[in-house]
């Protein structure tokens, strides 16, 4: 009897989560940070992933300059599993890049490919999920993602169309994807939500290796090029200087346009284990726990200190002083070393504008 491929995790963990400015800064990304609990959010990752998949098959794609901070936060994953990009190109270059790493020593693998920072709500349900999806990928010729159910008309995020029953393992089924929609208007939301057969975009994968590789040919033949050059100086002394022409001449593309979008052999199937992406303070409103108001209040350390009088909805941060809020609604208000941050939480996502303005003025401590 044939053996099963073994199954590998590949971890994203590039981002610098500037969203999450004052807390998030170039020195302190918000994957090493303890956004959902008192663990950082690599760590949370790379814990729930662990009893499907060991720490010596479990891979994290990073950049040079946080590879310490990551490695410290998870010390039970080899040193030579954090794969560590030159720059930032996006999903797809950093995707490719994992890929000829495992290719190499097991080209029969399977990667479950995750982001560093969302929150799970049933994790069991996660892991179960996941195991369903590997069995498929093992077996077919197909790229499978994870659509998320919709609670609401969410704008944020990026949809999925269901398309026929693909097959079955065990209870769950598995769909073709009909169809990629970028984030939509409310307008358009709505309607996704009407007619029913929409998901989340999760951002989470299972491919067979080989399986990406030959769509990543068909879809990014010059990116495929690449990579397979790179492969070919893997273990070698080259293999740095190979890594750096390498990625200073790829594009930065995201795997879902460059590849899912394209690719005629993807799968789905929808998740239904709770499921937020971390990306800025406002989502926090929606996961954390909250006060009879609706307020949010994130306390770290045991210094800080929050009042809060005939306010609702609100996102708080208080880190060692007290913050004190009056008569507001849907406001987050942030404090985080050096810096505060007051925005309505329906603005939160443009936290970007204010870090372009500091670059701007030549305020680079506070970045």
């Amino acid at each position: 009897m044939k053996k099963k491929p073994d199954v590998y995790a590949v971890i994203m963990a590039g981002g610098g989560g500037t969203r999450f400015w004052p807390w998030s800064r170039e020195t302190r990304p918000k994957q090493v940070l303890p956004i959902l609990s008192p663990r950082a959010m690599i760590r949370e990752t790379v814990d729930r992933i662990q009893p499907l998949v060991p720490p010596e098959r479990t891979l994290i794609v990073t950049s040079r300059s946080q590879a310490r901070q990551l490695h410290r936060e998870v010390p039970r994953i080899p040193p030579e599993n954090l794969l560590l990009e030159p720059v930032g190109k996006n999903t797809a270059p950093c995707l490719g890049l994992a890929a000829v790493h495992v290719q190499r020593t097991d080209p029969d693998a399977v990667l479950i490919v995750l982001p560093a920072d969302h929150y799970i709500g049933a994790p069991d349900q996660f892991l179960h999920t996941l195991q369903r999806a590997a069995e498929f990928a093992s077996r077919e010729e197909y790229l499978i993602t994870l659509g998320i159910t919709p609670t609401g008309p969410e704008t944020g995020y990026g949809y999925i169309q269901k398309g026929p029953v693909l097959g079955r393992v065990g209870q769950t089924e598995v769909f073709r994807a009909k169809a990629f929609r970028e984030k939509p208007t409310l307008q358009k939301a709505k309607a996704y939500l009407r007619r029913g057969d929409y998901l989340w975009n999760s951002g989470m994968f299972i491919w067979r290796v080989g399986v990406f590789l030959e769509a990543l040919e068909k879809c990014l033949p010059r990116l495929h090029r690449d990579m397979q050059e790179l492969k070919a100086s893997l273990g070698k002394r080259r293999e740095r200087k190979v890594l750096e022409k390498v990625y200073s001449r790829c594009s930065s593309i995201s795997v879902d346009y460059g590849v899912m979008e394209k690719a005629p052999n993807v799968a789905l199937i929808e998740a239904r284990f709770g499921w937020s992406d971390v990306g800025s303070w406002s989502v926090l409103g929606n996961i954390c726990p909250q006060d009879p108001q609706g307020n949010v209040r994130i306390q770290r350390g045991g210094k800080g200190r929050i009042v809060t009088i005939d306010s609702s909805g609100c996102v708080i941060r208080s880190e060692k002083n007290l913050i004190a809020v009056l008569g507001l609604k849907d406001i987050v208000v942030a404090e985080a070393g050096d810096a505060i941050l007051v925005c309505p939480r329906d603005r939160s996502q443009d936290v970007r504008y204010i870090l372009q303005e500091l670059k701007e003025r030549g305020w680079k401590d506070y970045l």
